[in-house]
């Protein structure tokens, strides 16, 4: 399975998201979680984007986008 790190907040939003643990987002900031999906989305201009959702080991799980993450070896 993928690993990713997070590594920042992108939206002013995401600082008030609050995972199923009851811990914020931000508090997740430099721990490494499991990429457990990709969402693949299109954009305004016909291109495509994708998504991740991150899954940490108290089960907290996040969507994020690619430049909030780092990828990260076993």
């Amino acid at each position: 399975m993928r690993k990713a790190r997070l590594l920042c907040l992108t939206d002013k939003y995401e600082f008030e998201l609050i995972s199923s643990t009851g811990k914020n987002k931000e508090d997740y900031i430099a721990q490494v979680g499991d990429i457990v999906h990709v969402h693949k989305t299109l954009t305004g201009n016909g291109s495509a984007t994708n998504l991740f959702d991150i899954e940490f080991n108290d089960g907290a799980r996040f969507c994020v986008e690619r430049e909030q993450i780092e990828f990260v070896e076993d």
